[in-house]
């Protein structure tokens, strides 16, 4: 009987090192619980969804080098989001606990395609909240944002100096839904634009005549 209980232990063990192991080694991996605790699986690939994590996962490490697309149904179907960073944003969320599939790829980070010399002279985008991090002035209509949909940025916050109107669109080529922004602005997960901008309009002078 103690020899059995010894055996036990040391199995849970070494799940508990394994476990500690995967998070270290630079892969993506999945939790039930928030701040990165809980039971975890470490992925070496994408998955397809299933087990005990459908619907289960609320929080993911990202490892420098990764983009990971997460879905809302399995087989890497329906509603999708980008992450090239950890993800944890608590209760609340849309996407706290709808994850049923990840797709994972190596990302190839590459330098700022350009950072500002005068945020006040155009509308410029960022990719951290609050106007930090890598940039880009944009003065004329983004059809498509290359850099900016996950590859590797995401538009987390934005200016737009006095007298320039920028209209915000959730897919390519001016579809999908859409949002007049005239003023500064800044998104944090759960948000409805987090993630979620796919091409700009951009005006001067005149606010955009609607319908747009």
């Amino acid at each position: 009987m103690k020899k059995l209980k010894l055996f036990c232990l040391a199995i849970f063990g070494l799940f508990l090192f394994a476990n500690f192991a995967t998070a270290q080694s630079g892969q993506v991996v999945i939790y039930n619980d928030v701040n990165f605790q809980g039971a975890n699986m470490g992925l070496t690939q994408s998955w397809k969804g299933g087990g005990g994590f459908d619907r289960n996962i609320k929080s993911i490490r990202v490892p420098p080098g990764y983009r990971v697309t997460i879905y809302e149904g399995k087989n890497y179907k329906g509603t999708e989001s980008p992450l090239i960073e950890d993800w944890n944003p608590g209760a609340g969320a849309y996407w706290f606990g709808r994850i049923r599939s990840i797709r994972i790829d190596r990302a190839q980070i590459q330098p700022v395609p350009v950072q500002p010399p005068s945020p006040s002279s155009f509308p410029v985008l960022y990719a951290g909240t609050n106007f930090d991090g890598p940039a880009e002035a944009i003065e004329v209509d983004k059809m498509e944002l290359r850099d900016w949909d996950g590859s590797p940025h995401t538009i987390r916050s934005m200016r737009v100096p006095d007298g320039w109107y920028l209209v915000v669109y959730t897919k390519r080529n001016f579809r999908g839904n859409s949002y007049n922004v005239s003023t500064n602005i800044t998104f944090a997960p759960g948000d409805q634009w987090y993630n979620k901008i796919r091409s700009i309009k951009v005006y001067k002078g005149r606010p955009p005549i609607q319908p747009r």
